[in-house]
């Protein structure tokens, strides 16, 4: 009796199964960058505004009053609902900046790249040709958070002392380059900045722009730094 290879039937399957699999990744991570935009913007324009309007509140109380007791005691209220007013823009910004959908990408990362490399003391350059870039939302929010996992990953891993990070258009595509003058790593190994937390890291990010048509790639090696370049086509809705 003749046996029959099912080999190429379950490898087909086995790609089926895959693909599905990383579709899968892709719309969880563009729900995740949905909801984090809904979520900043409750926090700015609800949250935010309630916490202003008691301060205004607080501060006529206190004109009114007359103990000093009492006084000081809304002083300290004011002091902690100003702090709580400067956490709540913060935490909106970072879960989706108002600069991305208001100025564009090109201004959003150029912001982020000052914030990072002022926050971890390391040098920066960055250019942009400046030439329209026609993107919807969801992908300006991908390459954006791209970048900022390109950062993070440059600030925690490289120990490099300078990052550039250029921007430009070329044709019916956008280009970014992001790269650093760190300890570089074997692009053949599994490395910490390129497995992340969780699935919404650069996994997800280099298959989402792969369904769109885009590219993630990488060029590194030990000692020579890194260079991480995004891709993706404009006008893509």
């Amino acid at each position: 009796m003749t046996k029959v290879d099912t080999r190429p039937k379950r490898l087909s399957e086995l790609q089926v199964s895959q693909e599905q699999l990383l579709s899968l990744v892709s719309e969880l991570s563009l729900a995740q960058q949905r909801q984090q935009r809904r979520i900043s913007m409750e926090l700015h324009e609800n949250i935010g505004q309630i916490l202003a309007a008691s301060k205004l509140k607080i501060g006529m109380l206190r004109e009114q009053s007359f103990s000093p007791e009492l006084a000081g005691t809304m002083d300290e209220i004011t002091a902690l609902m100003d702090k709580t007013i400067q956490d709540v823009r913060s935490l909106a910004f970072e879960l989706s900046p108002p600069i991305l959908h208001n100025l564009g990408l090109a201004a959003a990362v150029d912001w982020l790249l000052e914030q990072t490399a002022k926050r971890h003391g390391i040098a920066y350059c960055f250019e942009n040709d400046q030439q329209p870039k026609p993107l919807n939302d969801d992908i300006s929010a991908l390459l954006y958070y791209a970048v900022q996992e390109l950062l993070v990953n440059v600030a925690k891993h490289a120990r490099a002392e300078k990052v550039e990070v250029s921007i430009e258009r070329l044709g019916g595509t956008i280009k970014i380059v992001v790269a650093d003058d760190g300890v570089g790593f074997d692009t053949a190994q599994s490395h910490p900045a390129l497995i992340g937390k969780d699935c919404f890291g650069l996994f997800s990010i280099q298959e989402r722009l792969r369904q769109l048509s885009g590219k993630l790639t990488i060029e590194s090696a030990p000692g020579c730094g890194c260079r991480i370049t995004l891709t993706a086509p404009l006008g893509c809705y």
